[in-house]
C-alpha cells in the first residue's frame, strides 16, 4: 500500500511539474528592430513573462536575421523556429484563406475592412488551425498602391515598366501577367538596389512601408487608388503551442492580439503620414481613370479562381457582407 501511495504521489509530482514547465517560444520576423510592430510584439512578450509568472517566453529573431518569410516557415517545419511574423501570404501555399483580404480593388477604406474582419477573422484562424497553424495576431499592414517613375492612371501606362512582385506571389504575378508585362519577383531585400539601378521602376507597396525602406527616394509618382490590403500575421506552429499549459495558451492569444489590435491604430496613423510625406517629398499622386485597372484585376481572379490562388466561395460571401454594409452606409 505504502508502494501504491508512494507512485500516486510521485505521479501526481511530474504532472504538476509538467504543467508548470517553462516555455520559449522563438519566433523571427523580417521586420526591423525598433519599428512599431517589434515594439508591440515585444510589449506583448514582456506582458505574458508576467502573467505567467516567467513560464512563458517569447524570444525574437527581427531584421530577417532568420531569413526570408519563405525560409521562416521552413525552420519552423524543421523545428528550428516555433512561429513567425510574416506576411500574410507568404503562408498562401499552405492555406489559400489568408489571401481573404489581399485580393485586388476589394475595399475602398479601412472602415470597411473592419467592419467584414469581425466575421472573416475566426474563419482564417480556424483554417490556419486546420493547416497546424495556432494564429496569435492578425494586422492591418495599409493599402499598398502602385508607385513608380512615371504616372500610372490606366492600364497602357503600365506597359514596358519593369514591375517588382514579391518572390511566389502568385496573385501579383497573374495581375500584371493579364496587364500583358512580365513582373520581376525577387526578395524584398532586392528591391531598393533594383530601383537604383533601373532593373525595376516600379512597385506595390504601402506609403511607410516605401518610406522605411527609402524606396520613395528612387519613385515620382502614386496611383492614388488603393490596389490591395497589406496583411501582417504572427503564426505558430500548434505542436509547440499545445506544449503550454491551457491557461498560459489563453494569456499569450490575449496578449498577442491586443498588441495587435493596437498595431491596426498605430498602422493607420503611420500610413496617414507618411502620405503627406511623400507629397512633401515631391511624389505626385495620380489619380487613375476609367475601369480598366479593375477590370485587369477581375480577369486576374477569375484567372486564379480556376487553380485555386484563393477562396472563391468565402470571398464571394464576404462580398455579400460587404455589398450589405456599403448600401446601408
Amino acid at each position: 500500500m505504502n508502494l501504491l501511495k508512494t507512485l500516486i504521489v510521485s505521479s501526481l509530482i511530474a504532472f504538476s511539474s509538467s504543467q508548470v514547465m517553462a516555455a520559449t517560444l522563438k519566433i523571427a520576423t523580417v521586420v526591423p528592430n525598433g519599428s512599431s510592430w517589434m515594439k508591440e510584439m515585444k510589449a506583448a512578450a514582456k506582458e505574458v513573462k508576467k502573467k505567467t509568472d516567467g513560464r512563458v517566453k517569447i524570444k525574437y529573431y527581427p531584421g530577417g536575421v532568420m531569413g526570408s518569410d519563405k525560409t521562416v516557415l521552413r525552420k519552423m517545419r524543421s523545428g528550428q523556429l516555433h512561429g513567425g511574423a510574416i506576411s500574410a501570404g507568404a503562408l498562401a501555399h499552405i492555406y489559400n484563406g489568408v489571401q481573404l483580404y489581399s485580393l485586388p480593388f476589394t475595399f475602398n477604406n479601412l472602415d470597411e475592412v473592419r467592419h467584414v474582419r469581425q466575421t472573416f477573422d475566426p474563419i482564417i484562424s480556424q483554417g490556419l488551425a486546420d493547416h497546424g497553424f495556432q494564429l496569435l495576431g492578425l494586422s492591418e499592414g495599409g493599402f499598398a498602391y502602385l508607385m513608380s517613375n512615371k504616372a500610372i492612371k490606366n492600364a497602357a501606362d503600365i506597359q514596358g515598366q519593369k514591375v517588382w512582385v514579391p518572390e511566389g506571389d502568385l496573385i501579383g504575378n497573374e495581375i500584371f501577367t493579364v496587364a500583358g508585362i512580365k513582373p520581376i519577383a525577387s526578395p524584398i531585400s532586392n528591391v531598393y538596389t533594383g530601383l537604383q539601378t533601373g532593373l525595376l521602376d516600379t512597385v506595390t507597396i504601402n506609403p511607410a512601408g516605401a518610406i522605411a525602406l527609402q524606396w520613395h527616394t528612387k519613385i515620382n509618382h502614386l496611383a492614388d487608388e488603393p490596389l490591395l490590403l497589406i496583411m501582417g500575421m504572427l503564426v505558430v506552429d500548434q505542436k509547440a503551442f499545445k506544449k503550454i499549459n491551457d491557461t498560459d495558451q489563453v494569456i499569450v492569444k490575449q496578449a498577442v492580439s491586443a498588441a495587435f489590435k493596437r498595431l491596426d491604430s498605430i498602422n493607420e496613423k503611420g500610413d496617414i503620414g507618411a502620405r503627406a510625406a511623400l507629397q512633401k517629398n515631391g511624389i505626385t499622386f495620380d489619380k487613375p481613370s476609367g475601369p480598366e485597372l479593375r477590370e485587369i484585376a477581375q480577369k486576374a481572379l477569375t484567372n486564379l479562381k480556376k487553380v485555386n490562388a484563393y477562396p472563391a466561395e468565402t470571398y464571394q460571401k464576404m462580398q455579400q457582407v460587404l455589398n450589405a454594409y456599403r448600401q446601408a452606409q
